[in-house]
């Protein structure tokens, strides 16, 4: 009777060891198994409409994970059925110019310290090398051209008024590492993302003749670096379109009103320098490993592989929106 009992207890110790394990699959593999459509959004004719010079922004936000692709890259961040995580940049990210400041150590700690003082003192203590994995976005950015409030954003027929132009959206990734925990990694994006001149923009922006329900441009979007192409994607592919788009800002920073001269950066395709296996970046979240254990592991991977380094050039283009070219120098 007691060796039965034995391998009965052996036999339901196996039972939920695979039933763990299996859950533990479904977790890492999740985000994949559900990825988002694209939109069904109608393509604005170039020919009906025309380009104005692009204001200096009232205030700039930024949308994540628009692109299924994208989100094959970066599937940590991604729950399936949730909107899209979306960020404010700051002002001073706004680069007109032809060049791209490449970050020193203490522009990134003074990044991080904008957050939390104490982290940055801590990392500042117990870091040497801090790579930055500088990478480039090339995105669409919407300018709101009139005032409004939030709530017209629920009638489905309801086309807000805005101008398009083309931005990249830069990055240091290895802020994103330097999260404390893997909870406040979108706060830390946003800031991985507002560092000064990381949003090179150009100086006009395309304006439709007249503003359409669920409308968007439909360009090809490029990112090439030292002439080589390392994004080439259609904006078709985007997941939410210019309603949803200001929806999830406004949700997300409680806005009663979009102000005019408001930007949206909106999302970028998939071919971004920061390629981490998706089931990887779900096993984070679970292990959550201190800021200096990720930064320390990260340690060397900005030499050479797909991240910008000083001397390169990078060039982001959208379609009949234009160009917009950056060479990177040490700060």
């Amino acid at each position: 009777m007691a060796s039965r009992s034995r391998w009965t207890v052996v036999g339901l110790g196996a039972l939920v060891l695979a039933g763990i394990a299996a859950a533990l699959a479904l977790f890492l593999v999740r985000p994949f198994l559900a990825l988002p459509q694209p939109a069904k959004l109608h393509c604005l004719d170039p020919e009906a409409g025309g380009f104005a010079a692009l204001p200096e922004p009232e205030a700039v936000y930024g949308l994540g994970l628009s692109y299924a692709g994208h989100i094959q890259e970066s599937p940590g961040l991604y729950e399936p059925g949730q909107p899209p995580p979306s960020f404010k940049k700051r002002p001073h990210s706004v680069n007109r110019s032809g060049e791209l400041a490449y970050p020193t150590r203490e522009t990134l700690l003074a990044g991080v310290a904008n957050l939390d003082p104490q982290q940055a003192a801590r990392l500042d203590a117990n870091l040497g090398e801090i790579p930055v994995l500088l990478d480039y976005e090339v995105e669409i950015g919407l300018v709101v051209l009139e005032s409004f409030s939030v709530k017209k954003l629920e009638d489905a027929a309801f086309a807000p008024p805005v101008g398009y132009f083309v931005a990249n959206d830069v990055t240091a990734r290895v802020m994103l590492a330097m999260a404390p925990h893997f909870r406040e990694t979108v706060a830390y994006l946003a800031e991985a993302k507002s560092l000064p001149g990381f949003l090179p923009v150009g100086d006009r922006m395309w304006v439709p003749a007249a503003q359409k329900p669920d409308s968007w441009v439909c360009v090809d979007l490029v990112t090439e670096v030292n002439g080589e192409v390392r994004q080439q994607a259609s904006s078709r592919d985007i997941i939410v379109g210019p309603r949803e788009i200001l929806k999830v800002v406004a949700t997300r920073f409680s806005l009663e009103q979009f102000k005019s001269g408001d930007w949206v950066i909106t999302g970028t395709p998939p071919g971004v320098a920061m390629q981490t296996p998706g089931w990887l970046q779900r096993a984070l979240k679970l292990v959550d490993p201190s800021a200096e254990t990720k930064v320390s592991a990260l340690s060397g991977s900005g030499e050479g592989g797909d991240f910008l380094a000083p001397g390169d050039v990078v060039r982001v283009r959208a379609g009949f929106l234009g160009e917009k070219q950056s060479r990177v120098v040490a700060d």
